[in-house]
């Protein structure tokens, strides 16, 4: 009995300096880690903003291959949800509070472990956008010994994160899609145009250039555009890597204007093969090579001396995501009577 007795005391001594040990510890952490990612604010915020998108980046697969994610209707924004199911656990998460471009907080639930805060912040830069993931929360009193560790336990896996993140965007924005609708009929119209000559890698750079002189002359007139803006092409020579090509804006009407640097054009209807590409400018040539390709596979022959254009239905200061611009593309086709 004795012994017992001894041994329950020893265990209260124990039991009491461990408490008192604990009782100095801080069990807070509050862990993050900052990357900076070559890629607009908006396309890198909509990406962690969307939960359905962290299956495809999220570190915690490299470790745990089992996880499985459920996903509400909701998964963008204030109130968007999602949870996971795997081997080394399971859990969910709740989005809190949203400022655009900005910042995101989550509230994080570990099943039978309790909760912890999730935050990103978003600080835009001349290079891209350097991003903060981080977490923070307090430890269960008897396991308060572990908030020292988090750092070098949970940091490697938000460095990671943040890593796949930035080759996630990188290669969403690279994807780009062609699709030929075939013949069609466009309609065409009077437009404002400039004509230039460059060469290729000069072309986006001069475009720029007119269509900003385009516009102050618009403003300045009080002319308003009745289409999207485009570009038609009057000489395309590969061997030379040479373009002529006139940079127009449609408007409603035919106008007389004395300005000697934008002229007045008109399209008229014709018979076209339409093909639209979605994704960057980059990738502009190769779709220009399929809508050939598909024009003479469904047997049309490309019009001699006909002048093929691009319609921009998208503006690159409005969407920032590449993959998200739309690009039309018109060759004028031969049709038998």
């Amino acid at each position: 009995m004795k012994i017992l007795k001894y041994f329950g005391f020893l265990l209260l001594i124990v039991f009491v300096g461990g408490s008192l040990y604990l009782a100095t510890l801080d069990g807070t952490y509050d862990v993050s880690r900052t990357r900076l990612i070559k890629a607009p604010v908006d396309v890198v915020f909509e990406t962690v903003n969307d939960y359905k998108t962290w299956q495809y980046w999220g570190p915690w697969q490299e470790i745990d291959s089992t996880i499985v994610y459920e996903f509400p209707a909701t998964t963008v924004g204030v109130g968007a949800t999602y949870s996971w199911k795997g081997e080394s656990g399971s859990g969910s998460m709740e989005n809190k509070a949203v400022v655009q471009n900005e910042s995101i907080d989550d509230v994080i639930h570990f099943d039978g472990q309790g909760d912890a805060f999730g935050y990103w912040r978003f600080k835009k830069v001349d290079e891209g956008v350097e991003v903060s993931w981080g977490m923070k929360g307090e430890m269960p009193f008897l396991a308060r010994f572990m908030a020292a560790k988090m750092d070098a336990e949970v940091g490697p896996m938000f460095e990671r994160g943040l890593e796949l993140l930035e080759n996630y965007v990188t290669n969403e924005m690279k994807a780009y899609r062609i699709e030929s609708l075939g013949v069609v009929d466009y309609s065409g119209g009077y437009y404002l145009f400039q004509t230039t000559s460059c060469k290729f890698d000069e072309i986006e750079t001069k475009m720029h250039a007119i269509f900003q002189n385009l516009e102050s002359f618009m403003h300045l007139n009080n002319i308003k555009a009745s289409g999207k803006p485009f570009n038609l092409n009057h000489k395309w020579d590969e061997a030379m890597q040479t373009a002529i090509f006139s940079t127009c804006i449609p408007i409603k009407e035919r106008l007389i204007t004395t300005d000697k640097m934008v002229q007045v054009g008109m399209m008229k209807p014709q018979k076209v093969f339409k093909t639209v590409f979605t994704g960057h400018y980059d990738n502009s040539y190769v779709a220009w090579e399929t809508a050939y390709k598909n024009l003479e596979t469904q047997g049309y022959k490309a019009k001699l001396n006909g002048e093929p254009f691009e319609v921009y239905v998208t503006n690159p200061e409005e969407v920032p995501n590449p993959a998200k611009w739309i690009t039309e593309i018109y060759i004028p086709v031969e049709i038998e009577q």
